[in-house]
């Protein structure tokens, strides 16, 4: 690879990243899947936290954490993001120079660009919100079921960009490369086995219909070779511990935790009719193209078993998310669109004016997305926490566990999905379809362990209902504002957090921290 072309893909993934943005560190998901790996180089006594200590989904995704704060600096997620996001934007202009063929001139790949660049934008979003409030542009690259590849922060579902990039390489004839990039997604997350299962069946099918059957076979063992680790990985830490405990922690999953994730009837309203609407029209669109067969195979599979799933009512098919492979339809659906706009608009697109407007709107998502990065007005967080979580990151000790209030959100009578990335802050606490933001970042942005949190989960069925009944006594205590001395003993709680506008009566403790919002309590030994 020549230093011109590394050059060439840095500089775009910068543009890009910077027009799409990045939330700050330890916001929403991060907050789960950074745990375990900061508690491995004992950040603070995060590794005395009970979640820590449950079996981990994304063993490789918590050594590149551990790996990188232990011989770097933290600040580092952001660059890898970057990056990712980089191969994100270089495999879809790369699928549209496989589309658009010898009309990919370097005037229209400017045109495709900014069409792309703009339908991603955190621009777009910030203004959909304020003129509609709602982040509509999030449905052109994902949300059915809340479910992304491109979210605000690194997290083990990034690595799905992956998943595009294997197809770009099989479009372009590298069917070796492709499967690779198949089994690096899996190795980032697991929950991508089930589309790079499809997809590697596809790849193999279609090399097969090419009378290239032994290169089939050699792509179908390189890809079984590469997830073997990660299947048997799965398959030892989140086994079945009984039937029972099994299939209960399963109900708790789909139907307590994230039913927006498993439940079709909880997340298929009409906004996700229209994106099935969408990745259909777009998908005959790319007809007599390579990329026709891979996205009819990802898109009718994807229906068949959401079918059978709402038929059977099986937890374990929802938990498998086979509506997951929109995360790659519906990308693969903008591009098209967008490379179908540029063709259609023939000769025009390569006049200087469109040059110029094209160039003008690249810089200007881009400036945007800086500027609504650096004035805060994205990705919410309650900044009033700031001087509660200081005071216990300059006072933490060992043997410490903090209880936060907990409130347990109804989801129930809240159908569809959304996005609360640029919603703003006055508007995510009223929001149903919203987990709360409050205390998200508290552990570890304080550095301390917490007694359980809404948020962060664990998946082994018996951890999962340990997690459930931790969050039921906790949000019973919240609800009725006292808790006796006694119960933070027997749980080993050493600190009380409690709001000043709710009074709460927790007996033998001393007032350790109070400003106008919090309340901090440490347990008399």
């Amino acid at each position: 690879m020549k230093l011109t072309h590394v050059l060439h893909f840095l500089g775009w993934a910068g543009l890009f990243g910077l027009a799409y943005t990045q939330a700050p560190l330890y916001y929403s998901n991060q907050n789960q899947y950074c745990l375990h790996g900061l508690a491995a180089v004992d950040r603070g006594p995060l590794h005395d936290d009970w979640l820590a200590n449950t079996a981990s989904p994304t063993p490789v995704f918590d050594v590149l954490i551990s790996v990188t704060v232990k011989y770097g600096h933290e600040f580092a997620f952001y660059g890898y993001y970057v990056l990712l996001l980089g191969l994100y934007w270089s495999s879809l202009v790369g699928l549209f120079e496989h589309l658009a063929g010898i009309q990919a001139t370097s005037q229209r790949r400017l045109a495709f660009a900014a069409v792309l660049m703009l339908a991603h934008s955190a621009l777009l979003r910030w203004a959909s919100y304020r003129l509609f409030d709602a982040d509509y542009p999030c449905y052109l690259q994902g949300w059915l079921a809340a479910q992304y590849i491109l979210g605000p922060v690194f997290q083990p579902s990034t690595f799905g960009v992956f998943l595009i990039a294997g197809i770009h390489q099989f479009v372009r004839n590298r069917p070796l490369l492709a499967v690779t990039c198949l089994g690096l997604a899996c190795i980032g997350h697991a929950t991508y086995l089930l589309p790079a299962g499809i997809l590697t069946l596809t790849f193999a099918g279609l090399l097969v219909a090419d009378r290239r059957p032994r290169q089939a076979l050699v792509i179908a063992a390189a890809a079984l070779f590469l997830v073997l680790p990660v299947i048997f990985d799965i398959a030892a830490k989140f086994q079945p511990t009984t039937p029972e405990a099994f299939a209960e922690a399963s109900r708790i999953l789909v139907e307590v935790r994230i039913p927006h994730h498993c439940a079709p009837r909880q997340w298929f309203d009409a906004v996700a009719g229209l994106q099935v609407a969408y990745v259909a029209v777009a998908w005959l669109l790319g007809r007599r193209t390579r990329l026709f067969p891979i996205m009819g195979v990802l898109f009718i599979s994807s229906i068949l078993l959401t079918l059978i799933q709402l038929a059977t009512g099986s937890t374990s098919l929802a938990l498998l998310f086979p509506w997951r492979n929109s995360v790659v339809l519906l990308p693969l659906a903008t591009m098209i669109f967008a490379t179908r706009l540029v063709q259609f608009a023939g000769r025009w697109i390569e006049s200087t004016t469109v040059t110029v407007f094209s160039i003008s709107t690249i810089v200007s998502v881009t400036i945007a997305g800086f500027g609504i990065m650096a004035s805060h007005q994205s990705y919410a967080t309650n900044a009033t926490e700031e001087p509660l979580m200081q005071y216990v990151r300059l006072n933490r000790r060992p043997g410490d566990l903090y209880l936060l209030p907990v409130t347990v959100p109804n989801f129930a009578g809240n159908r569809g999905s959304i996005s609360g990335d640029f919603k703003p802050r006055r508007g995510l606490a009223s929001d149903g379809r919203l987990i709360p933001i409050d205390y998200q970042r508290f552990r570890l942005a304080a550095g301390v362990p917490i007694y359980v949190d809404f948020k962060a989960i664990p998946y082994r069925d018996v951890d999962v209902l340990e997690w459930y009944q931790r969050v039921q006594w906790n949000a019973a205590i919240t609800e009725a504002r006292v808790v006796t001395r006694s119960e933070l003993v027997a749980r080993g709680i050493t600190h009380v957090v409690v709001t000043r506008d709710r009074d709460f009566t927790v007996e033998g403790t001393k007032l350790l921290f109070e400003d106008d919002h919090f309340r901090l309590y440490g347990v008399v030994p």
